[in-house]
């Protein structure tokens, strides 16, 4: 047989190489998806990252603190660092409080240095308006200055009445607690409303200044040294329980803060004083007409002003505080030591039990809050009877008691 006589092998032709290339073209082969990674959250790795390396940074300030020495105070046993955030947040908790005490405390003693350091070179007691006493201006208009007056005792009295009642207030807003524990923003240690229980000790305190409430004027050059008597005695003992505070707990305690708040107060009425007692010479300074002045072709003098006021040196106040003094608590020597303290120098601490520092805290706080309530009923009685004289028709308005 012949190759043409032979049957045509279908299977084979198909099978072939040739065959196979067009089957492949004809229908090509899909792409196998890649495998995928399994998800991560970022968030989280981030966050464990940032405990771990946050443990790492505490572990490694207090291997530095273990090891400084004379430190005063040995640090806390390193932990292993640990991945989970849960181990990580334990170790770091106790490291950051330590740290934040020991920031605490740095930061009242600086406090105690500034304050004792601005008492021993200024008065406390001087120029508690922090401004230049002026009251010589001799422009300033003189027409009806009895109503000008009365207007300037109300404004004393005004301010003096909110003075007190924010010392009212606070008293009814804030606890009672003891005097050595640590100050907050709703405690104090002064209760001034039972006076019952201290009556045993009037006796003691009757050096206070104090006013007499049937009179009928306010001596404003008087009330000006007693209230300076009284921002001394707060100063004075607010430094002496700021020390014991360092010494004990290194940090402020509900007498001294309430000390200090008083000290404010007292300034505060003391600038109004001052500044009444300014205004009033601006009305009562002599006046010059303007022909005088061109004639006299040098510069004039400025006119001495009606009452002048005294600023009590530290010498006659520490006499005046020596009152307080007693066998267990010397008021000035403590404050001395106080400011010693401050400057570095090595001193005597202060007593353990500071019971009669907080009787006397008691007594002025006491005594001063009574002198504001005499300050408002003697002015205002005075504004009432002020400028009597002058409506009867006086010739010449004849300037008050200052």
């Amino acid at each position: 047989m012949t190759t043409a006589d032979r049957p045509l092998d279908v299977s084979r032709s198909s099978g072939s190489g040739s065959g196979n290339k067009t089957a492949r073209i004809g229908r090509p082969e899909e792409p196998q998806p890649q495998p995928q990674p399994p998800f991560v959250d970022r968030r989280r790795l981030n966050r464990i990252w940032s405990l771990n390396t946050l443990a790492l940074v505490m572990a490694l300030l207090q291997l530095f603190a273990h090891s400084g020495g004379g430190c005063g105070a040995s640090a806390a046993p390193t932990h292993p660092l640990a991945t989970d955030a849960s181990n990580s947040a334990s170790l770091v908790n106790p490291s950051t409080r330590h740290l934040q005490k020991r920031s605490q405390a740095a930061s009242f003693r600086l406090t105690f240095q500034q304050k004792l350091m601005a008492s021993s070179t200024h008065l406390d007691w001087e120029n508690t308006c922090h401004m230049k006493p002026t009251g010589l201006n001799e422009t300033h208009s003189k027409a009806k200055r009895c109503k000008k007056r009365q207007k300037i005792l109300q404004k004393l009295q005004n301010q003096t009445g909110r003075e007190l009642k924010a010392i009212q207030d606070e008293d009814r807003a804030r606890i009672t607690i003891n005097a050595d524990k640590l100050a907050t923003n709703n405690t104090k240690t002064l209760d001034i409303v039972d006076k019952n229980k201290w009556r045993f000790y009037k006796e003691n305190y009757k050096f206070l200044p104090r006013l007499n409430v049937t009179s009928k004027q306010l001596n404003l050059r008087h009330a000006h040294r007693d209230l300076q008597i009284y921002v001394g005695a707060f100063t004075y003992m607010r430094n002496i329980k700021m020390h014991w505070d360092l010494v004990v707990h290194n940090a402020k305690s509900v007498l001294s803060d309430e000390l200090d708040r008083m000290r404010k107060s007292a300034q505060e009425v003391l600038c109004s004083v001052e500044e009444a007692i300014n205004v009033t010479n601006l009305l009562y300074t002599p006046r010059r007409s303007r022909a005088q002045q061109r004639r006299s072709g040098k510069k004039r003098r400025q006119a001495q002003p009606v009452v002048t006021y005294k600023i009590l040196p530290r010498k006659l106040m520490e006499k005046r505080l020596q009152q307080f003094n007693s066998t267990q608590l010397p008021l000035v020597e403590l404050h001395h030591n106080a400011t010693l303290a401050a400057r570095g120098l090595d001193v005597l601490p202060p007593p353990d039990n500071l019971m009669v520092l907080e009787q006397h805290a008691l007594f002025t706080k006491l005594k001063f809050v009574q002198y504001l309530k005499g300050i408002r009923k003697i002015l205002a009685k005075q504004r009432k009877t002020l400028c009597k004289a002058t409506a009867k028709g006086s010739s010449k308005a004849i300037p008050m008691k200052l």
